[in-house]
């Protein structure tokens, strides 16, 4: 008998050390895998997409490269389970708010937008992002991700946003949701490209913090059940312009490279007297400058920054690398280039759009807004700004050029809403003017992949031009929220 106990004994030692072994393995395999996964997340976040290697990660981790592959055979892999983590921890945390047990839905919903503003002016929060966003044009799981947590990050809003608001329809809650969460993915857009002083920033998180609140149905407005109605709406909005017929998209098309361009890429560096008649030389000059300024976009929107260099756009134009360095010696002058060019044209049409005439200027504040809508419906755009995004963070020129872009871009509006409401101090209207635009740059992640087909986007174009109007009234603003 003691000898069974003793053998039984022995057995139970074994097994007690085997399993203490193996909690070890666990518990050895569990940290490697979270010092990866951290190694990971900020190379992908520091460098970018671009540059990102298993290898560097390796090294980033304190292991070798074959180390690093048992765990995650591929970069794929190891990718896909970054930006995953990443998304689904913020979704989790937002969820969390939004469930909570024990307090009403108006406390849940203000909570989360408090949360949400506190994520979105984390730096790193924003790197992330746009290089998610410009890497998951180019590979369709990270596209799905994208897909994916952005549905849930509106249907948590909708959820609340339908019990609080019990007359609004199911289609109305998607809306509203899907414009709390584009305001505040604008915001963090915006915030990437200025350097505003610390007192504008501060209004301008004050005023879209009312417009969310609003929009919420947290503050008691009458921005309301009615507001994309016109015949009963406080909001008038003014009619589509008529006879505009079929659009055509600036981005892409033939004509919106040909504007300016000449005098764009090389007026600057040109030792030919502005003032000289054109000559058959310069002229040919100048088309063959509109023609590769026009590759080089296409190349940025459809492949990336990172393959975005003078060789694979001379093969795209049908020359020789040495041929197009006759035009653009240098990576930084075409890529600087291209980006003057396509946003000036596109500042060039809406100050136009602007300026006044006529016609009230609400009306062609909407007129405007919905010139930008349709871009920001054109996956095109949505991948060629993403991509801007994304290199502006890696890039000194790329993020000089966007902030100059932005701010003249910016100044339209501005400029509107100081029409508008003469009343309104310099700072509200700068704050506004950057909700306006912002909101339409936020609205990129919902369209990118459906572009005008995306579900329920014409609700979404009626609120977003309501809510914009009520913006620029300044009807958002503390007036309406103390009376409330």
């Amino acid at each position: 008998m003691q000898e069974k106990l003793a053998a039984r004994a022995g057995a139970m030692k074994v097994q007690g050390e085997a399993a203490e072994a193996g909690s070890v393995q666990r518990r050895n395999r569990e940290r490697r895998i979270g010092d990866i996964l951290v190694a990971a997340t900020e190379i992908f976040c520091d460098e970018g997409y671009a540059s990102f290697t298993t290898r560097k990660v390796a090294t980033k981790a304190g292991l070798t490269l074959s180390n690093l592959q048992y765990y995650f055979p591929d970069k794929d892999e190891l990718l896909s389970i970054v930006i995953k983590n990443f998304l689904q921890g913020f979704l989790d945390q937002y969820l969390g708010i939004a469930n909570r047990s024990g307090a009403p839905p108006q406390r849940r919903c203000a909570a989360l937008i408090e949360q949400i503003f506190e994520d979105i002016n984390k730096p790193d929060v924003g790197k992330f992002l746009f290089e998610t966003w410009a890497f998951a044009q180019h590979e369709s799981y990270a596209s799905a991700l994208v897909v994916e947590a952005y549905a849930s990050y509106r249907n948590i809003f909708a959820g609340l946003l339908s019990e609080i608001n019990p007359a609004l329809s199911a289609d109305e809650c998607r809306a509203r949701a899907l414009v709390l969460t584009a305001q505040a993915e604008g915001m963090m857009i915006f915030a990437a490209r200025f350097d505003d002083s610390e007192k504008d920033y501060e209004e301008f998180v004050r005023t879209t913090k009312r417009s969310v609140k609003s929009v919420a149905g947290l503050t008691g407005s009458t921005f309301g059940i009615d507001l994309i109605d016109n015949e009963h709406s406080a909001v008038a909005l003014p009619a589509a312009p008529a006879g505009t017929g079929v659009r055509e998209s600036l981005f892409g098309s033939e004509s919106h490279m040909r504007r300016g361009r000449y005098e764009i890429a090389v007026r600057q560096s040109s030792s030919e007297p502005s003032y000289l008649r054109p000559t058959m030389q310069s002229r040919k000059r100048e088309a063959k400058i509109n023609e590769i300024v026009a590759a080089a976009a296409n190349v940025l929107a459809s492949e990336g920054y990172a393959n975005f260099t003078l060789a694979r756009v001379a093969k795209e134009v049908g020359i020789l690398t040495s041929a197009l360095q006759h035009y653009f010696p240098t990576h930084e002058d075409l890529l600087s280039s291209t980006i003057n060019a396509l946003f000036s044209t596109y500042y060039d049409r809406w100050s136009e759009m602007s300026q006044p005439n006529d016609k009230p200027a609400i009306e062609r504040l909407c007129e405007i807004f919905q010139d930008v809508f349709e871009e920001a419906c054109d996956p095109r755009v949505c991948r060629f700004s993403f991509e801007m995004f994304a290199l502006a963070e890696h890039s000194a020129i790329t993020h000089e050029l966007l902030g100059k872009s932005y701010a003249e871009y910016r100044q339209i509006y501005v400029n509107l809403v100081r029409e508008i409401d003469p009343l309104a101090s310099g700072r509200e209207c700068l704050a506004r003017a950057t909700l306006i635009a912002a909101q339409l740059e936020g609205l990129l992640v919902y369209t990118y992949s459906a572009g005008r087909q995306t579900p329920g986007i014409d609700i979404v174009l009626q609120l977003l031009m309501a809510i914009s109007v009520e913006i620029a009234r300044g009807a958002t603003g503390k007036a309406r929220e103390t009376a409330s």
